[in-house]
């Protein structure tokens, strides 16, 4: 099992669905007064959102992962039926690398937030095996391209909708796009920091400083989801990307900045006393020396779009108060959110990268864009 690697689930990229076909040359919009939205929070280890369905129930932790497709709940307290569920009779079965979840399949109502579906395909976990960082969890939203739950219901061969796909489907929104704000953390204290949210059918020009960097949404590889190609990745004043293009995708299941094996080397190799460090069973991860002063550090930046978008040290070093999450003992070396993505991609841009930058995805378009917060 590779914890770093991202929350992904083993199976292919999809086709989008007949969902979507009207809306492909629709240019993305604002966000209107109507626009459902979801408040999201950051606990450090996992986004969550809460989702209200069954018999009544709120599942206040339910992580939100852009590199899945399946909602599911019942990982803490079971799902109960209500007056709106319908029994498939099918069952579910998801794997991550972080582990897996099987149950029972429904037709519900879902509420997350201010948007609501009334037929949406749910899982009622029964069974869960997932790594102790993500705890407390109640289940998964997954907000990829709705190919990628092919198979993970029984009796049903292609794929399902997604909430996402529902809130189109069932006319909850016009446009097929949605946009994350991700809640900082405070450096000290470890704790979010403001207002996370979740808006669909548009994204919120307000909280936008500067120009979108738009890109195309690449299934080259045939397993990534919100995949795509970046121009180069910078530490300090040096390349560390290579020279013909930057395959990379973004993974809110995933917190770690991942690079590929040679970029992380080459980050490893410019800070002296710089190694990897084992976390347990989630990984490997890289901590600079006790001596390493951060005001010394480079910056890294990702170029894409013609755009740069640039962490510094205060914003790629782990926070020690978030430490006891990952197993980590303070040794006085500054631990990093860097980890390796072997060779699935040259970049993984998980929630220690998301949370400083606004990103829209428009479904409709297969289009991913960022941007730097206003």
């Amino acid at each position: 099992m590779v914890h770093l690697a991202g929350l992904k689930l083993a199976l292919l990229f999809g086709t989008l669905s007949g969902t979507y076909a009207a809306g492909l040359v629709k240019l993305p919009v604002r966000a209107s007064v109507a626009s459902p939205s979801a408040p999201l929070g950051n606990k450090i280890s996992k986004l969550t959102v809460s989702v209200t369905t069954g018999n009544d129930q709120t599942f206040d932790n339910v992580l939100v992962d852009t590199g899945s497709s399946l909602l599911w709940v019942g990982a803490s307290s079971p799902y109960v039926p209500g007056p709106n569920s319908k029994d498939t009779g099918e069952t579910f079965g998801v794997e991550y690398d972080e582990g897996s979840a099987t149950g029972l399949v429904y037709l519900d109502t879902v509420t997350i937030g201010s948007a609501t579906v009334t037929n949406q395909y749910i899982g009622a976990a029964n069974q869960t095996s997932l790594l102790a960082d993500l705890d407390p969890l109640d289940g998964f939203i997954g907000l990829s391209f709705n190919g990628s739950n092919a198979h993970t219901i029984s009796g049903i061969d292609g794929p399902t909708n997604t909430f996402f796909d529902s809130l189109v489907e069932e006319g909850v929104i016009e446009q097929a796009l949605w946009s994350m704000v991700v809640p900082a953390l405070d450096v000290a204290a470890g704790q979010q920091v403001g207002e996370g949210e979740i808006l669909f059918g548009g994204y919120d020009a307000s909280k936008v400083e500067g120009d979108i960097a738009w890109l195309d949404v690449t299934n080259e590889f045939d397993q990534f989801t919100w995949a795509f190609n970046m121009d180069a990745i910078y530490f300090g004043d040096s390349q560390i990307s290579n020279d013909d293009f930057v395959f990379a995708y973004t993974d809110s299941g995933n917190i770690w900045l991942s690079l590929n094996i040679d970029s992380y080397l080459a980050v490893q190799k410019s800070v002296p006393g710089a190694a990897g460090a084992s976390i347990g069973p989630a990984g490997e991860i890289m901590a600079f020396p006790a001596n390493a002063s951060l005001a010394d550090l480079p910056s890294i930046s990702y170029s894409m779009a013609g755009q740069n978008f640039t962490l510094t040290p205060e914003q790629y070093v782990m926070p020690s108060s978030a430490y006891a999450t990952f197993g980590i003992t303070d040794d006085g070396r500054h631990y990093t959110w860097f980890a390796s993505a072997g060779s699935q991609a040259d970049a993984i841009l998980g929630q220690a990268w998301l949370q400083y930058f606004y990103s829209i995805y428009d479904v409709g378009n297969t289009k991913i864009g960022f941007a730097n917060y206003a």
